[in-house]
């Protein structure tokens, strides 16, 4: 069994049954090369659950759980890992351990002593990128060294989706690991495990007080802080932190050491935040975006009104991405691959207003970042919400940020007559017993298949919502938007204020009309 065995069953877990010559083209294989794909999987599958051949669709009665069962179930003794795996696992069993000896480590890979040889190109490949130096200790094994703060963050990024967030904020294995994000999971938390409690602790008394980071976010940072705190018990701390100093930051005072906290809130100030009672600016930066927004307020079919939300929202999103950029953290997401080809003359234009940002700190923006940032100035020109007197309660279900919901969410608003509660991450299903909705949305098939695992009620709709999703959201209840106010009501109620109190008044009261 191999990776693709087990990327053709969690497809085919969300979209049984599946048309076999849809099947054909999606994974480029030919028939009788799934065919022994779903032998193989057969004999690891409770026989009620099994993958058939029902001309013309491939099926199977496989769920959530019993698809978790099977993962389980899947040792590397039934498993051929690819290079790329072995060396992912490998790169962060070096972050984890001083020395570690490579013939005796990938003997739990099951594989030849010619393998550890064949794998070195992609693991010196996957070492140079990082900006590291994989040095041979006479005897012993190998030892990774260089840059600390790039060496923490490259493993992050390995780390990352084997684990989540589980009670009190403390990492825990992701439910779904494959045989190798398992095994990554299974070294991370027994090797970090004193650290994941103190990164847990750290969090909730002083990050948390100051700010509430998206789930997502808040994950990598108890990551990083954890394999951080590992690594300095090791005597592996960080001694200059002089390339993280090219922002005005906030100062948390997580740790001890100067350096270290230095690193630490350029890092936290890279993430997706939902809340935080300041506003921190940088006055280097402040004119570029000021710059920028104007010129892409150009490529807008409306005017904007509110300056100060456009600039502030415009801004924090472009000061995370210069952070995460120069640190070279990326965090793609599929939903974003689609929107050059929808707004191609607003893509360009976005590109060209940010010219100067990319030439004064020497950065270049991903095109995830480009992508993100079309979907919040197009959010913006959607903008234009109804008044109400009843509103129907949605909550959207989705692992993404805010940054890219936030453009889903004004699609919806502009033709729903609908108040959106907030955005749920999918590992934090309980909150939903804790507040009152009227219905939930998805716009993924994995977020789909996790609520009907949980037995929860839902809409699945596409991230760029067609007539068939509106149509379909019409069925739910969901009345069409309405931007009239009651004229007699609206005139008793504004009698006699003075213009700053009128203005608070209508935005306080109406402001899903007045901007």
């Amino acid at each position: 069994m191999n990776s693709f065995d087990l990327s053709f069953l969690k497809y085919l877990q969300d979209n049984s049954p599946l048309a076999v010559d849809r099947a054909v083209l999606r994974f480029g294989k030919t028939l009788s090369t799934l065919k022994r794909t779903m032998k193989e999987l057969n004999e690891l599958l409770p026989e009620e659950v099994q993958i058939h051949l029902d001309n013309p669709f491939i099926t199977t009665r496989i769920g959530y759980s019993e698809y978790i069962q099977f993962l389980q179930r899947v040792r590397f003794n039934r498993y051929l890992t690819t290079g790329e795996e072995r060396v992912q696992d490998l790169f962060v069993a070096l972050c984890l351990n001083d020395v570690v000896n490579k013939n005796e480590y990938y003997k739990k890979f099951n594989v030849s002593a010619g393998t550890v040889k064949n794998d070195n190109p992609l693991m010196l490949s996957r070492v140079q990128e990082s900006g590291l130096t994989l040095l041979s200790i006479p005897r012993k094994g190998s030892q990774l060294v260089g840059d600390e703060f790039r060496l923490r963050l490259a493993a992050c990024m390995s780390i990352l989706k084997t684990v989540e967030i589980g009670e009190g904020n403390r990492l825990i294995a992701h439910q779904a690991n494959e045989p190798i994000n398992r095994s990554i999971a299974e070294q991370f938390l027994h090797g970090c495990a004193h650290e994941i409690t103190l990164a847990a602790e750290y969090y909730e008394r002083l990050v948390s007080p100051m700010t509430r980071l998206g789930y997502n976010g808040r994950k990598y940072l108890l990551v990083y802080l954890s394999l951080a705190l590992q690594r300095m018990k090791r005597g592996l701390r960080m001694t200059d932190s002089s390339a993280t100093t090219f922002l005005t930051t906030y100062a948390y005072g997580v740790l001890a050491d100067r350096d270290e906290n230095t690193a630490l809130d350029m890092l936290i100030a890279s993430l997706t935040f939902t809340w935080r009672p300041f506003t921190l600016y940088d006055s280097r930066l402040i004119p570029h975006v000021k710059q920028a927004c104007e010129v892409m307020s150009r490529g807008l079919n409306a005017a904007i009104y509110n300056h100060d939300a456009w600039f502030e929202e415009i801004y924090h999103f472009l000061y995370a991405a210069i952070i995460q950029n120069k640190l070279h953290l990326w965090f793609d997401d599929k939903k974003l691959h689609d929107v050059q080809r929808r707004y191609p003359d607003l893509w360009h234009l976005v590109q060209r207003s940010l010219e100067k940002i990319e030439r004064g700190w020497q950065t270049s923006f991903s095109p995830i970042h480009l992508a993100t940032l079309v979907l919040i100035i197009k959010k913006h020109e959607l903008k234009n919400r109804v008044v109400s007197d009843a509103k129907k309660r949605v909550i959207i279900v989705t692992n993404s940020s805010e940054s890219k919901v936030g453009y889903f969410k004004e699609v919806l608003l502009s033709r729903f007559h609908i108040d959106i509660l907030g955005c749920v991450n999918i590992n934090e299903l309980a909150q939903l017993q804790q507040q009152p909705f009227d219905l939930l949305i998805a716009f993924t098939n994995k977020i789909a298949s996790h609520l009907r695992h949980a037995q929860l009620a839902y809409v699945k709709v596409n991230f760029y919502l067609t007539q068939d999703d509106f149509q379909l959201l019409r069925e739910q209840g969901l009345s069409p938007a309405r931007k009239k106010i009651p004229a007699d009501a609206f005139v008793q109620q504004v009698q006699g204020m003075s213009p700053q109190a009128l203005k608070r008044f209508l935005e306080q009261q109406y402001g899903d009309v007045f901007i």
